[in-house]
């Protein structure tokens, strides 16, 4: 069996996005508009800053609430989406933006022990 290597996913936020340029990134954003040609979506991220995603295939469903990205950082309010997964309310009801923020600053002032 053949294996395969999968890139490690950074999670960011609007703030360290421009930190990731060209590498892969996680991203959660609450969705504010879809393109009309639905290969793009406006997102609000937890820390309130307007992140735009690019997509190669139009998305093939409806998108609202919070939604988690997976994809490339290409600049600070941008991301090359290669996937995309809605969030259910049932998760995000009491989802704590502020709290999210603080986790994401806190993984980036540790030093990494394993490097």
């Amino acid at each position: 069996m053949e294996s395969v290597v999968l890139p490690t996913r950074a999670f960011v936020n609007g703030s360290y996005l421009q930190k990731f340029i060209d590498k892969p990134v996680t991203f959660i954003g609450s969705v504010l508009k879809v393109a009309s040609d639905s290969k793009s979506i406006t997102l609000q991220s937890t820390d309130d800053q307007v992140v735009t995603v690019h997509f190669h295939e139009p998305i093939d469903s409806s998108l609202d609430g919070w939604v988690e990205v997976h994809g490339y950082a290409k600049s600070k309010g941008t991301i090359g989406g290669e996937s995309y997964y809605n969030l259910p309310s049932s998760i995000t009801n009491d989802f704590e933006k502020q709290q999210f923020n603080e986790t994401v600053a806190l993984i980036y002032s540790l030093s990494n022990p394993l490097k």
